[in-house]
C-alpha cells in the first residue's frame, strides 16, 4: 500500500452540465460534498463554466437569468468556511464559441466579469478565474481568446490568478492530424508567446494523451510553462473517454498509475471531476467504489 499523501488536491465543478447528467443535489448535499472533498485533501474548486448558452450559475443581469439559483454564492461561501480556494469559470457561448468568434466572446464576457467581481469579489475563497474555451492548438482564434479573456480578468482583478485546462492534440482527440510531443510544444510556445502574458496556471487534460506518450507530452509542457512563468498543474481526469463515448468513472488501477506519473512533474493535480466520478454520493455506484479504493490506497 502507498503511504504518501493523496495526490488530487483540486476538482472542477460542472454544474452547468453538457455531456454528463445533472446530479440535482440540494444545498445540503452540496455542503456535504465539500466536506467529502475536504476529507480527501481537496482544497481548490473550479467552476468549469460561469455561463453557457442561456444558463448561468447565479442570477445574472448580464444574461437575464434572474430565475437561476445562486449556486456560485453557495459554493463560494461554503468554500470560504472550509479554507478552500475557488476559480470562477467565464462565459462560453457554445463549445466552439460560434466557430472562433473571439470578439463575440470578449464582448459577452466583459460585463459578466464585472458583474461577478461586484457580486463576489470580496468573498475570501474567490482566488481566480478559469477560461472555459478549451482547445488543443491555435484553431478557433485560440491566441486571441487567451489574450483577450485573461486580460479582462486581470484588468478587473489584478490579484487573482487565471487558469486554463487545454487538451492535447493526439490520435485520441484528432486522429487525422495528431501532434507529436515536439509539435505540441512548438504550438503552445507560439500560443503562450502570443496570448499567455496573463495566464498564471495551465493544467492539460491527461485523458487526451496516449499512455505511451503521456510522460513526454507533460515533461515538455512543464518545461514550456517554466519558460513563461506559468504554474504547471495536471488535470487528471477521473472518467474514461473510451467507453462507448459515455463518461463513466475511471478504473482505479489506471488512475493510480497516472497519478504516480504526474507527481514527478506536476505542481498540483486537479481532476475533472470529483462530484460525478469520485464522490461517495455520486449518481454512479462505481464512483462510490472508486472513492473507497482511493481512500484505502492513500490511507485516508
Amino acid at each position: 500500500m502507498a503511504t504518501h499523501k493523496a495526490p488530487i488536491t483540486g476538482s472542477f465543478i460542472d454544474e452547468i452540465t453538457y455531456d454528463i447528467p445533472s446530479s440535482n443535489w440540494t444545498a445540503e448535499q452540496w455542503k456535504a460534498e465539500l466536506n467529502h472533498m475536504a476529507e480527501v485533501g481537496i482544497d481548490t474548486l473550479i467552476f468549469i463554466r460561469g455561463g453557457f448558452e442561456d444558463k448561468t450559475i447565479f442570477p445574472s443581469s448580464t444574461f437575464q437569468t434572474q430565475h437561476r439559483d445562486d449556486f456560485a454564492g453557495l459554493i463560494l461561501s461554503e468554500a470560504a468556511s472550509r479554507g478552500m480556494d475557488v476559480f470562477f469559470g467565464l462565459y462560453i457561448s457554445n463549445l466552439d464559441w460560434n466557430h472562433g468568434d473571439a470578439a463575440g466572446e470578449l464582448k459577452k464576457n466583459k460585463p459578466f466579469v464585472e458583474e461577478i467581481r461586484q457580486r463576489y469579489g470580496q468573498i475570501p475563497s474567490f482566488k481566480g478565474w478559469y477560461i472555459p474555451q478549451e482547445n488543443c492548438c491555435g484553431d478557433l482564434n485560440m491566441a486571441q481568446i487567451l489574450q483577450g479573456l485573461s486580460a479582462l480578468c486581470k484588468d478587473a482583478t489584478p490579484e487573482k490568478s487565471v487558469m486554463i485546462s487545454p487538451f492535447f492534440k493526439t490520435v485520441l482527440t484528432c486522429p487525422d492530424a495528431p501532434f507529436t510531443p515536439q509539435q505540441h510544444a512548438q504550438e503552445w510556445d507560439r500560443l503562450f508567446y502570443q496570448g499567455g502574458k496573463d495566464i498564471d496556471i495551465c493544467a492539460f487534460q491527461d485523458g487526451t494523451a496516449p499512455s505511451a506518450q503521456m510522460r513526454e507530452f507533460y515533461e515538455l509542457t512543464a518545461q514550456l510553462c517554466a519558460a513563461y512563468q506559468i504554474h504547471h498543474w495536471v488535470n487528471a481526469e477521473t472518467f474514461e473517454r473510451d467507453v462507448r463515448k459515455v463518461y463513466y468513472p475511471i478504473p482505479f488501477p489506471i488512475l493510480k498509475q497516472r497519478l504516480a506519473l504526474h507527481q514527478t512533474y506536476a505542481e498540483k493535480i486537479i481532476t475533472f471531476e470529483f462530484p460525478h466520478f469520485m464522490s461517495p454520493q455520486s449518481i454512479y455506484p462505481s464512483a462510490r467504489n472508486l472513492n473507497q479504493l482511493y481512500r484505502a490506497y492513500y490511507h485516508i
